[in-house]
């Protein structure tokens, strides 16, 4: 089975194909038409793929509801994501934002440098003394045109900024982690810009892969 959206379509399962319809028509499930237990464990493995996806792709979204203004209706974002008030809590401050915002804020990585390069990215003017720092090692595995993947880089990064103040936009969500330090730092938009396609910037909870 073909499953189309506009221009783009991708060859699937009949099984995977006639879930998906059935999932956007919010209609019953039906009975598999694989029989054979190497089909059928086949298809668990493409479902748990899709299923992985939308969870972050449903994860990211909720961070941006939640980073769109200076309030948030988290008892109205939990119900549209079936969870309880501390399973949100537990979603959001997975992916850098504040288990409570009137308490806390957003560690924000404003800027970075390159090994080897003084320059500072993503705009050179910006004033960065004084501020806390982390580096990563270079990533693997980076998409075509990251131009940074492949270094080490240092990042600057403002602590607790109010989430209302932070303007993630498009980029709530997404994070640098510091396993060691224990950080999950948010990144500003012009951060995340520059760092398209780079694996480090992660739209992922580190419990919820």
């Amino acid at each position: 089975m073909r499953v189309s959206f506009g221009d783009e379509g991708v060859e699937v399962p009949d099984d995977l194909g006639q879930a998906l319809l059935a999932a956007l028509r919010e209609e019953r499930v039906q009975p598999s038409q694989a029989s054979s237990f190497d089909e059928l464990t086949a298809l668990v493995e493409r479902i748990g793929g899709v299923t992985r996806h939308l969870t972050t792709a449903k994860e990211l979204a909720m961070c941006s509801a939640d980073a769109s203004g200076g309030y948030s209706n988290r008892r109205a974002l939990g119900d549209a994501a079936g969870m309880s008030a501390s399973q949100l809590a537990r979603v959001l401050e997975g992916h850098g934002l504040p288990r409570d915002r009137r308490s806390g804020g957003v560690d924000l990585v404003v800027a970075f440098r390159a090994a080897g390069d003084d320059a500072l990215h993503p705009h050179a003017e910006l004033d960065v003394t004084g501020l806390p720092e982390f580096t990563l090692p270079p990533a693997p595995g980076a998409e075509p045109g990251a131009e940074f993947a492949g270094r080490e880089l240092t990042f600057y990064y403002r602590p607790q900024v109010p989430i209302a103040r932070a303007d993630l936009g498009r980029s709530a969500g997404y994070t640098l982690r510091h396993p060691e330090r224990g950080l999950t730092a948010c990144v500003s938009g012009r951060v995340f810009d520059a760092l398209a396609g780079d694996p480090r910037l992660d739209p992922t909870r580190p419990n919820g892969r």
